[in-house]
C-alpha cells in the first residue's frame, strides 16, 4: 500500500497543472500582482511557473480562487473533450471520499498563528486508501504543512491526512497540536515521570521536552496518518 500511497504523489505537479497555472497568473494580470496574493515574491512565484521550483499549496489555493477558478480545473478533473468539465465529486463516484481540507497552516516549527479552523475546501481522496489507513470518513480532515523541520517524512507545503479520533497520544507517531492559536505538527515520544517529547524530523533542530503541568495541558487535534505516502 505504501508504494501506491506515495506514487500518488510522485507525477504532480504534471503538464496540465502548469499548463493550467499559467492561465491563472494571466487571468491575475501581473505576476507582482500573484505575488502579493500569494504571499511570496515575484521571483518565487516565477519559479512556479517555469518549473524551477514545486509551488507549496496553499499559496496555489488563494491564485487560483483569486482567478476564479476551481482547484478541480487546475489539477485537471474533467470530463473528455467537448463534454463540459464536472469534478469527480459532481458525478457522484462511490470511491471518492472529499475530505474537508481546514483553513489552517500547521507550523513544522514554531506555531504560526491561525484562525478557528475551519473547512475552507473539500479535497478528493480514495475510499479505499482510507480503509487501509484505518481512519473513518467522518473523523478525517486535511491541513497543510508549512515548515522543514519534519523533513524528511513530511516536505514543507505538504497536505496532511489528520485523523482526528487522536485526542491524546495514546501511541507514539506523528501529531497535529494546538499551542494556543498555534497548530503545530509533531512527533511525540514518551519520557521519564509523564514527560512528553516533541520530536523533529530533521536532525538540524532540537527536540522539546515537555515536563508537567505543560504535559498534561497538552491539546492534540489528531494523528497525522498521511502525507504524500503513509506515516
Amino acid at each position: 500500500m505504501d508504494e501506491q500511497l506515495a506514487a500518488s504523489d510522485a507525477t504532480w505537479p504534471d503538464d496540465v497543472f502548469y499548463q493550467r497555472f499559467r492561465e491563472v497568473l494571466d487571468a491575475l494580470g501581473t505576476l507582482q500582482l500573484a505575488a502579493e496574493l500569494a504571499g511570496y515574491s515575484a521571483e518565487q512565484v516565477a519559479k512556479w511557473r517555469d518549473r524551477k521550483a514545486r509551488p507549496p499549496f496553499w499559496p496555489i489555493v488563494r491564485l487560483t480562487k483569486a482567478a476564479n477558478r476551481s482547484l478541480d480545473w487546475l489539477a485537471g478533473i474533467e470530463q473528455s473533450a467537448g463534454i463540459q468539465a464536472m469534478s469527480v465529486r459532481e458525478t457522484g463516484d462511490a470511491d471518492i471520499a472529499y475530505i474537508p481540507l481546514l483553513d489552517v497552516v500547521a507550523s513544522a516549527g514554531p506555531g504560526i498563528e491561525n484562525p478557528f479552523p475551519a473547512a475552507i475546501d473539500h479535497l478528493p481522496f480514495p475510499r479505499r486508501w482510507l480503509a487501509e489507513l484505518g481512519v473513518p470518513e467522518s473523523f478525517a480532515r486535511l491541513l497543510e504543512l508549512g515548515g522543514d523541520s519534519m523533513e524528511p517524512t513530511i516536505r514543507d507545503g505538504s497536505i496532511c491526512l489528520l485523523d482526528t479520533r487522536f485526542q491524546v497520544p495514546r501511541i507514539e507517531g506523528v501529531y497535529s497540536l494546538i499551542d494556543g492559536k498555534d497548530v503545530r505538527i509533531k512527533r511525540i515520544g514518551r519520557g521519564w515521570e509523564g514527560k512528553i517529547v516533541l520530536i523533529s524530523d530533521n536532525e538540524r533542530y532540537e527536540s522539546e521536552t515537555l515536563a508537567a503541568p505543560e504535559a498534561e495541558a497538552l491539546r492534540i487535534a489528531g494523528k497525522i496518518v498521511w502525507a504524500g505516502g503513509k506515516i
